[in-house]
């Protein structure tokens, strides 16, 4: 056995020993391998690690799928698909369980995580399909990008006990920017713009359990940029649940707007969703095609009270929460 294994590898290497199923078993070997020492003594040991998890991948390879593309392609459900990305141990598991449906196994040790896990976030009248992912490290998963790519949003979990924040964000970025994936507020060079997917992302500074450390959120701030927030949350004392809500669903761009028939109440409980900056047309459209062609115009009641029953054109830009009232 090579010299300077430290305790947190060896636990690592109980835990696999006694696990009794493959996910666990994956888990803890991903662990020891962040957790090894590099250098000659253990390189025989690291080649053993390596082929113990490809084996074990290729088994989990092997079980029968629901799909037939396994895990690159997660079937959507609501309006979005949002991606739970984060380094080891940032709390993706117990964050996804506190906002959503999901049951993500939960682990003082990191790697727990080595399947989606799928849950639904609730905002208001809409549903957000939220994806907690296996952690990013060196081998991670080329499924787990490729998942990324087809979302929405991402969502940036960075842990705040971490004695640098700034760092696990800029080794997130530099594993996604290696995947051809970057954020929509990173600029990258123009020459790698084609061959780059950019996705909105919002970064959340967890485990914020008792006082927010304005140090480590300056830190992230002098990293990005002023503009974007950082949103503070803690599981134990999820004060700020309802604003972070908001914010992941003001982060997809979209709007939700509302029909009525002339003399009758408004359907506030089938809201047309749309990107924003769509217009009566647009909202036409979705509603069925023949109304595209047909209305001359519709009367707009506002959220805010500004407008109410006012006549607008189809070019008309509508807005979040807008209630339509068309006219053939």
């Amino acid at each position: 056995m090579p010299a300077n294994l430290t305790p947190q590898y060896l636990e690592a290497d109980k835990r696999f020993r006694e696990a009794k199923d493959l996910e666990e078993k994956i888990g803890a070997l991903r662990e020891m391998m962040a957790l090894i020492p590099k250098h000659k003594g253990t390189d025989k040991l690291r080649a053993d690690l390596r082929r113990k998890l490809s084996k074990l991948l290729e088994e989990v390879r092997r079980r029968p799928k629901k799909s037939s593309r396994g895990y690159d392609y997660i079937p959507r459900e609501g309006v979005a698909q949002v991606a739970l990305l984060g380094l080891p141990n940032s709390g993706k598991s117990s964050f996804i369980n506190t906002l959503t449906n999901a049951h993500s196994p939960v682990a003082d040790y990191p790697f727990s995580t080595t399947t989606p896990a799928i849950g639904m976030l609730e905002f208001e009248d809409v549903q957000i399909q939220l994806i907690d992912l296996p952690p990013l490290w060196e081998n991670t998963e080329s499924w787990v990008f490729n998942v990324v790519r087809n979302c929405d949003l991402a969502i940036i979990l960075l842990d705040n006990s971490s004695v640098s924040p700034g760092e696990d964000y800029l080794a997130v970025l530099d594993f996604l920017l290696k995947a051809k994936i970057g954020l929509s507020f990173v600029k990258v060079n123009e020459d790698e713009m084609q061959s780059i997917r950019t996705i909105p992302a919002i970064i959340i500074l967890n485990k914020c359990d008792f006082a927010e450390d304005t140090g480590k959120i300056n830190e992230l701030y002098s990293i990005l940029n002023d503009k974007w927030v950082i949103k503070p949350f803690s599981i134990i004392n999820p004060h700020n649940l309802g604003s972070l809500k908001k914010e992941i669903f003001l982060n997809l761009n979209l709007i939700r707007v509302y029909t009525k028939k002339p003399g009758y109440p408004p359907d506030l409980d089938r809201p047309y969703i749309l990107p924003k900056g769509s217009t009566l047309q647009d909202v036409a459209s979705a509603i069925h095609k023949d109304l595209s062609k047909a209305f001359k115009y519709a009367r707009v009641w506002c959220k805010d009270g500004s407008l109410k029953g006012m006549a607008a054109e189809k070019n008309y830009l509508v807005k979040d929460s807008d209630i339509l009232e068309y006219h053939r």
